[in-house]
C-alpha cells in the first residue's frame, strides 16, 4: 500500500514528466529527503516513507509508466529534430538514466542509417541561425567557415562530416 503523500506527488509528477524508472526513484528520494529537511514530514515518516518508494515504483509500473523502449523512441526524434550530435544524443540518455544496454543496442541500430549525421547537421545549422549569425558579422568566407566549423566541433560533431556540410550550406 501506497501513503496519500507518496501516491499524490507521484501522481502530480508522472502527469508532467517522462522519466525512467531509475530517475523516478532518485526523484521521490530527493523530494522526500528535500520534505524531511525542510520539517514538512517527522522522523518516523521519513523512513517510512523511503522504504515505501519501491512499492510506489511497482505500482506505477503496473499502470504502465516506464515504456523505456517507446521513450527511447520518442526522446531520440525529439533528439534529432533538435539537431543534437550523435555524442550529445548518447550523453542525454545516459543523464535520463535508461539502461545503459538498451540504450546502446537501440543507439547502435540507429546510427547505422548513413543520412543521420547529415540530418543532424543540418537541423542543428538551421535551428540555431549561426550561418546567418555569422554571416551578419561581415568577416571574410574564411574566418566565417573556422567559426562554424568550431562550433559545431564544440557540440559534438565530426569534422569531415562539418566540412562537406559546410560547403555545400556556405559557399
Amino acid at each position: 500500500m501506497i501513503s496519500d503523500y507518496l501516491k499524490k506527488y507521484s501522481t502530480y509528477y508522472l502527469s508532467r514528466y517522462n522519466v525512467t524508472q531509475r530517475k523516478f526513484e532518485d526523484i521521490l528520494k530527493k523530494k522526500i529527503t528535500k520534505d524531511y529537511l525542510e520539517k514538512k514530514i517527522s522522523e518516523s515518516n521519513y523512513f517510512k516513507f523511503i522504504k515505501e518508494v519501491s512499492n510506489a515504483i511497482k505500482y506505477f509500473e503496473q499502470i504502465g509508466f516506464f515504456n523505456e523502449e517507446q521513450m527511447l523512441e520518442i526522446s531520440f526524434d525529439n533528439f534529432v529534430k533538435k539537431g543534437y550530435s550523435k555524442k550529445k544524443i548518447q550523453h542525454k540518455f545516459l543523464c535520463a538514466k535508461f539502461d545503459r544496454c538498451k540504450v546502446d543496442l537501440f543507439l547502435k541500430k540507429k546510427f547505422l542509417d548513413q543520412t543521420l549525421t547529415q540530418t543532424l547537421l543540418i537541423n542543428y545549422l538551421n535551428k540555431s541561425n549561426i550561418v546567418e549569425k555569422q554571416k551578419k558579422l561581415n568577416i571574410s568566407d574564411k574566418q566565417l567557415f573556422d567559426k562554424i566549423l568550431s562550433k559545431l566541433a564544440q557540440q559534438g560533431f565530426e569534422y569531415e562530416d562539418s566540412v562537406k556540410i559546410l560547403n555545400k550550406k556556405i559557399m
